[in-house]
């Protein structure tokens, strides 16, 4: 039996957030709570599989509602979802740093509300299995996916190792002609949000860019899932975010689409904190993007893609017909088309159809070799001389 906690002063709230939890399942039951207070009291001596909480409440609000549950012992584990208005960013970012893991927007939809919460109990069950299993592997010398965890920390500590070779491919808008963003390689390979130096090499590279009176320039890092980070990635980037001047929306975090089918709760973990940070989000299909039929991908990607809106990225080297039947596919079968990035563009005669079909922007050896860093702020004359001064 999932045992759900329902914290509104609002008794109307309450009655429609526990009609709709009843309806997940007849394994769920509900408990509600008028009183932040009053249920901080019941949670010291009993279970909850997740927590649903109003923010703005009488002499408890959310925030301090969710510090003082996560204080109490054995709750570490247990996801909370809060309630908020749509424009209260800020607030979300305060809220993720008190150990919310995911949001709603008031008024409520009820068919996202019910999704949410899946997720969320999902999310619980898969970590108290890990966690059932953690001894087992212990005994066992480390068990084989915590072995393969560490050799590819060490693989990329030996490769930090290394002076790297940072580059940028650029990327360009089919309707304008614009710069529209520009991905960051490591060593020829995407740079990862993970690699704290990736991170200030493209901060770095934004931040002379900040008085640029055109549309943002889009720099994109990739954005791996890491079951054992202890808090979501959007935290971690926040902080570098305020120091140096650098708006969210000049970042685009890119997901693979396996990590996404693989781990659908950690996903949605992050992207929860991407949306409240306010950085953009991309997919990078790769192999699915020719794996459905009629556009149609697997049900977590499907349902990813639903909900967080993200671009969706796929590769169309060869000829303009096929990769025009290909971005036809993916972007003209669903209710709420998304833009498409189409990346590894070899040659300018696959420009027009990818046009066509409805291709926002595009990435590949067609517009040049990817540029050094020093090299960006020279294709945008009011930011030259404005370097970002590395820290000591």
């Amino acid at each position: 039996m999932s045992i759900i906690v329902i914290v509104d002063d609002r008794s109307i709230n309450r009655t429609i957030y526990s009609k709709l939890a009843q309806s997940i399942g007849a394994d769920v039951a509900t408990v509600d709570f008028g009183d932040p207070a009053e249920a901080l009291v019941w949670l010291e001596q009993n279970r909850a599989d997740l927590i649903i909480t109003d923010h703005d409440m009488p002499r408890i609000d959310g925030d301090e509602f969710i510090t003082r549950f996560r204080a109490l012992p054995h709750a570490g584990g247990v996801p909370i979802m809060m309630i908020t208005v749509k424009d209260q960013r800020l607030l979300r970012l305060r809220a993720l740093e008190s150990g919310a893991n995911d949001f709603l927007h008031s008024p409520v939809d009820h068919s996202e509300f019910l999704v949410r919460a899946r997720n969320l109990l999902r999310l619980a069950q898969a970590a108290e299995s890990r966690a059932g299993a953690a001894p087992a592997d212990q005994e066992r010398g480390g068990g084989g996916a915590t072995v393969a965890r560490l050799d590819a920390r060490r693989a990329l500590a030996e490769a930090r190792a290394k002076p790297a070779d940072w580059r940028f491919a650029l990327r360009l808008d089919l309707n304008s002609g614009r710069i529209a963003g520009a991905q960051a390689l490591r060593d020829g390979r995407p740079a990862d949000l993970a690699d704290p130096e990736a991170v200030w090499v493209v901060l770095a590279s934004a931040q002379p860019l900040r008085d640029w009176d055109g549309p943002p320039i889009r720099f994109t890092l990739k954005a791996s899932l890491d079951p054992d980070a202890t808090a979501p990635a959007a935290l971690r980037l926040a902080s570098e975010l305020a120091r140096t001047g650098v708006a969210p929306s000049w970042l685009d975090l890119r997901f693979d689409a396996a990590d996404i089918v693989a781990a659908p709760g950690w996903a949605e973990q992050e992207a929860r904190g991407f949306e409240a940070l306010g950085v953009g989000m991309s997919v990078d299909l790769g192999a699915l993007a020719r794996g459905g039929k009629h556009g149609k991908l697997a049900g977590p990607l499907e349902q990813f893609i639903t909900v967080w809106r993200p671009s969706l990225v796929f590769a169309c080297a060869g000829l303009p017909g096929a990769a025009e039947r290909l971005a036809r596919r993916l972007g003209g079968r669903r209710a709420r088309p998304v833009a498409l990035i189409a990346a590894g563009v070899d040659s300018a005669p696959l420009l027009r159809p990818l046009r066509r079909a409805g291709v926002s922007q595009a990435q590949g050896a067609c517009f040049g070799a990817p540029l050094a860093p020093r090299d960006l702020s020279g294709l945008f004359p009011s930011a030259q001389g404005r370097a970002l001064k590395r820290p000591a």
